[in-house]
């Protein structure tokens, strides 16, 4: 009795979280806004101006684009759901940010690598 406590408790323990955190299938509106937040993205952050802002700010390029928050265009959520709004919203800001912050830390490291290689063959 002692023994099948033991291995029900154990199989509980395992399998717990494959049921807690398996992921659900995202309804067809929310693949919709993803999608439609990832092409947005692609269209309106210009990863050239984030490597530029790094590049002659260094830091501070790349600290501001750390703390900005990138809204999307309003004109696109007209008409769209309250749901499709909100994880739209979500997935474009969070997408935004990385594109950005990482356009900004390529510029500040190939200012870095640049002004290393002229002060090292001076």
């Amino acid at each position: 009795m002692k023994n099948a406590l033991v291995l029900l408790l154990v199989v509980l323990f395992v399998s717990l979280p494959s049921v807690v955190f398996a992921k659900q299938p995202l309804p067809e509106e929310y693949v919709k806004a993803e999608l439609d937040a990832k092409r947005d993205v692609e269209l309106s952050i210009s990863s050239g101006s984030w490597f530029a802002f790094g590049f002659f700010c260094g830091g501070i390029g790349v600290i501001s684009a750390f703390l900005s928050s990138p809204s999307p265009d309003p004109t696109r959520l007209v008409g769209k759901s309250p749901a499709y709004v909100d994880y739209y919203v979500q997935i474009y800001e969070s997408i935004a940010k990385e594109r950005r912050l990482k356009s900004s830390v390529a510029g500040c490291l190939a200012t870095s690598v640049l002004s290393t290689l002229y002060w090292a063959t001076r």
